[in-house]
């Protein structure tokens, strides 16, 4: 994904736990918090939005592990929730929008045939496949996600209750059960993989 859809696809993530898990109105900071660390990931590569803003980090970061390394694990999605809930400092961290942030980048990545390492070190890159980075489909990823999150306003300030749940309810059980069907076949070849590479 290009920087313009992770900061998307992380703010519909931050909405939508926020209306359709904790029931509230997510704050206008913690979307826009959210929507940065949708960038955090790419550090690693001096010439990402981030990058450019901190090169005495990415820079470094690119040298040690390259693209798509360890920023992009599991274990560092771990690492930062460890960090973030045993430092809490003067104030404590807006820890569930930084984590959201953060692995909505890595799921966003997921997605497109680049991959990500989610087992770092183990190098292999699990990919779903789904669309090409910076392709029309990402665009029009990008437009549903802000749709989405209009979405969720949308619910949280009317409060329509189960009648206006419903149909979104079943759409997404309907996508679900598509894309289980669909990944059941990578997902069994990531396992074999995933053994060749710990034997």
């Amino acid at each position: 994904m290009i920087a313009k859809t992770h900061i998307a696809f992380a703010s519909l993530l931050m909405v939508g736990c926020s209306v359709g898990i904790l029931g509230r109105m997510p704050h206008i900071y913690e979307v826009a918090i959210a929507g940065a660390a949708g960038l955090l990931p790419d550090l690693d590569h001096p010439k990402s939005t981030l990058g450019r803003i901190v090169p005495y980090i990415s820079i470094p970061l690119a040298k040690l592990f390259g693209h798509r390394g360890i920023t992009h694990s599991l274990l560092m999605v771990g690492l930062v929730i460890w960090f973030l809930l045993t430092h809490p400092g003067e104030r404590e961290w807006p820890v569930l929008p930084l984590v959201i942030g953060y692995l909505s980048h890595i799921l966003g990545d997921l997605l497109t045939p680049s991959g990500v390492p989610l087992l770092w070190p183990v190098r292999k890159k699990f990919s779903l496949n789904l669309f090409k980075a910076n392709g029309p489909m990402e665009n029009l990823i990008f437009l549903a996600c802000w749709a989405g999150v209009l979405y969720f306003i949308w619910v949280a300030m009317h409060r329509p209750g189960e009648t206006w749940l419903q149909p979104l309810r079943e759409s997404l059980w309907q996508w679900g059960q598509a894309q289980v069907i669909y990944s059941s076949g990578r997902l069994a070849e990531w396992v074999v993989t995933l053994v060749r590479a710990l034997a």
